[in-house]
């Protein structure tokens, strides 16, 4: 017996190891010592290794049996199974009288999870050997298996048939079990996932739909479902990447194509949703979740005529379909046609009354037309149905805030994130809840999700490795970014000024500071104090440190309702404009009046919230004209300026035909003894530049007004005028009435 042998039957594996690479230097051509290295490797579960003598020993003599079967073994303990059981099929073929081989065939051919092959095996390894007890328990395995599937299936069976009678619970139920039996049953695992979605648990769903694509890659069903609740739950970019991946495995797949336009409409990519959504429909025009998507993506790119169109010719076609019903809805509310959409949505729940999107719809509408109470028991009929409906519950506390109900709406809020943590919308909601309520350092952090709206690049995504944090900048320089509107500007300008860098937040204030302003507002912004460079328009600088969005700076430098920067004129409009509506105001006809009253009365109607804080009905200013001693002088620009012609005759002065740029109308303001405007730049400017402001507010008005107060911490000058009834605006003008009485 050779040294070698006697070391592993010695079970001294480690001495073998060595003697065996020695042998192996000095005779690189014997294929058993090749082997034997192998077998010694195996032993110590040096397993790579192994696999690599075995393969230096049949590089040798292809048809060396005991190193085929070994490789095998070691194969299969690394993962390989289809190379494993292709190296024990040839070491059987070898030796065919060899029970031992087929029984290891069997076991590789099990994993597989190829049964029947397995049980050929171990059944050639009994004729071979009757009483080898491997190849006895072997076949008793593949038989319990078999058993243990067909319990499975008829399981899921069952589990269908709950699922068809809607009992949730019990499908779930039924396709656990059949899972424990079989925890590799991707059919079942997928409608694992169905159950628990229709339950309202998308997180264990989202689990169960990617178990399903790890146990079947090639079933494009699977891809689609995990697709579709990944979009339910926001995840927008990895939907779009499930889509894909099922479109990978099935490319004429027309869910697939309706699944990869929806992600592609959450990601603001509104031109491939629409082409998505057609290739679809193009290879199955029937398909519901094409149409609605279609109809969504055209609604999304504002060709409403489109959209209706096909909405409408869908609806006829399948009158009875809840989804197109919806999908009609949403393209008149869009259009602002709201009773519209209330009808549809109405017929829809009718037809399905616990139907989840139905009822959402309907609660927005309802919002839009400022019937918070109709709105709030839709979404809380919409909830005993589905309570775990995120999307309900937000819509729920935007109906609640628009009441007033704060406290209400932000536990509702956090109902929302309790079931989807990382809802965007409702975390900017409870930012501004908490900032209508004062509770500035919790607001501010919540509204920082504002900055994940859209997919679309922002100027504050491009170099993310420069965004400012919050962290010490002191002596660098710092680019701001304007976002949002034009008063969001005017507002949050004044941060500019490093007076109030000191001893505020966790940095002092930088060297310089950048700020990109549209051009209407270049004029004034060159005034505040601190900007040291202004970037107008779509301007590039030279360089800078760090950057970030402008409404970012109250939570990176954590203001307080205490701590608000001092808020007296900080802009002033440039000489030549002053002097130009000075000549224009002594050149005035008429007798000196006791009050000059600058008047807003709508914002930018492309606003989301401008049916709330604008004027619609013009009657509603009609005790303003009472006042005696007021010369009224329209400050209104835009498609509403024309609005003059439908109040009384020479009683209002229109100036919007001389309001070119802010710095325009900020020096007409200085002139006038005050300014009365609704939530619009115009109110934020009169209030930048010092003048008195009555700011007109909505009975759900923007978070940075605050509840329950006349007056604001941004703006001294001003004097806040509120709704107490949602719509009425006949209320607060009579109010607005008597204190311009009691001044002239």
């Amino acid at each position: 017996m050779s040294d070698g042998r006697k070391m592993m039957l010695d079970g001294d594996w480690a001495a073998a190891v060595a003697h065996y690479r020695q042998r192996a230097a000095s005779e690189p051509g014997a294929v058993t010592v090749w082997a034997d290295l192998g077998v010694a490797l195996l032993q110590l579960g040096q397993v790579d290794e192994a696999a690599a003598a075995f393969g230096q020993a049949l590089a040798l003599d292809g048809d060396h049996a005991p190193a085929l079967n070994n490789q095998g073994v070691a194969l299969r303990r690394l993962g390989r199974l289809a190379e494993a059981a292709d190296s024990h099929r040839r070491a059987a073929d070898l030796l065919p009288a060899n029970a031992q081989l087929q029984v290891n065939l069997g076991n590789v051919l099990f994993d597989l999870d190829q049964l029947p092959e397995a049980a050929a095996a171990y059944r050639r390894a009994l004729a071979l050997h009757p009483e080898l007890a491997a190849a006895a328990q072997g076949l008793q395995r593949v038989r319990a298996e078999a058993k243990a599937r067909d319990d499975a299936i008829a399981l899921n069976g069952t589990g269908n048939a709950h699922f068809g009678a809607e009992r949730w619970q019990a499908a779930a139920d039924a396709y656990s079990q059949a899972l424990s039996l079989w925890p590799g049953y991707a059919d079942a695992q997928g409608n694992l996932g169905n159950a628990l979605r229709a339950l309202g648990r998308t997180e264990d769903a989202i689990a169960a739909y990617r178990r399903a694509t790890d146990l079947q890659p090639g079933e494009a069903g699977h891809w689609c479902n995990l697709s579709m609740i990944l979009q339910a739950d926001g995840q927008s970019a990895a939907a779009e990447t499930a889509a894909r991946r099922g479109l990978a495995v099935a490319p004429d797949m027309a869910l697939a194509h309706a699944c990869l336009g929806a992600a592609l409409r959450s990601l603001e990519q509104t031109e491939a949703a629409v082409e998505a959504c057609r290739r679809a429909l193009a290879l199955n025009p029937d398909l519901a979740e094409a149409q609605v998507g279609l109809i969504g993506a055209l609604q999304d790119a504002k060709r409403w005529a489109e959209a209706e169109e096909m909405a409408r010719a869908a609806v006829a076609r399948d009158p009875s379909s809840v989804e197109l019903l919806v999908s009609l809805a949403g393209v008149l509310h869009g259009q602002e046609r709201a009773e519209e959409a209330i009808t549809l949505c109405r017929q829809a729940l009718a037809l399905r009354p616990d139907h989840e999107t139905a009822a959402l719809q309907l609660a927005g509408s309802l919002h839009r037309l400022n019937r918070e109470m109709e709105a709030q028991e839709v979404c809380i009929r919409s909830l005993g149905d589905s309570p775990r409906n995120a999307e309900t519950h937000n819509m729920l506390g935007v109906a609640l805030l628009s009441q007033g109900r704060v406290t209400e709406a932000v536990a509702a809020f956090q109902q929302a994130l309790a079931h989807r943590p990382a809802f965007t919308a409702a975390h900017t909601n409870l930012g501004m809840a908490h900032l209508l309520e004062g509770r500035f350092l919790d607001g501010w952090r919540e509204y920082e999700w504002r900055l994940k709206e859209g997919h679309k690049l922002k100027p504050w995504e491009v170099l993310p490795e420069r965004r400012w944090w919050g962290e010490d900048i002191t002596g660098r320089t710092l680019m701001l970014h304007g976002e949002q509107g034009m008063g969001d500007l005017i507002q949050f300008c004044r941060y500019a000024d490093r007076r109030w860098w000191d001893g505020v937040g966790r940095s002092g204030p930088p060297a310089a500071i950048l700020l990109r302003v549209p051009r209407p507002l270049a004029r004034m912004v060159s005034s505040v104090r601190g900007v040291d460079v202004m970037l107008v328009g779509d301007a590039l600088p030279d360089g800078f440190d760090v950057h970030a969005p402008l409404l970012s700076l109250p939570h990176l430098m954590r203001t307080t309702l205490e701590t608000v920067p001092e808020a007296g004129p900080y802009m002033v409009p440039p000489p030549d404009a002053l002097a130009g509506w000075r000549q224009l105001f002594a050149t005035e006809r008429g007798p000196d009046p006791r009050l000059r009253v600058g008047l807003v009365w709508a914002g930018n109607p492309e606003h989301k919230g401008d049916h709330q804080r604008s004027v619609h009905d013009l009657s509603a200013l009609d005790p303003l004209w009472a006042v005696p001693g007021v010369r009224w002088y329209s400050l209104q620009v835009g498609p509403r300026a024309d609005d003059v012609r439908h109040m009384p005759p020479g009683r209002v002065v229109d100036l919007s035909s001389r309001l070119g740029d802010y710095a325009e109308t900020a020096a007409a303001i200085l002139h006038l003894d005050l300014v009365i405007a609704v939530d619009t730049s115009v109110a934020h400017l009169a209030g930048a530049v010092g003048k008195p402001v009555w700011v007109l507010l909505p009975s759900a008005p923007d978070w940075r007004w605050m509840l329950g107060r006349t007056d604001t911490p941004w703006y001294p000058s001003a004097r806040l005028f509120r709704q107490t009834r949602a719509g009425d605006w006949h209320g607060v003008m009579a109010e607005v009435a008597a204190a311009l009485a009691a001044l002239s």
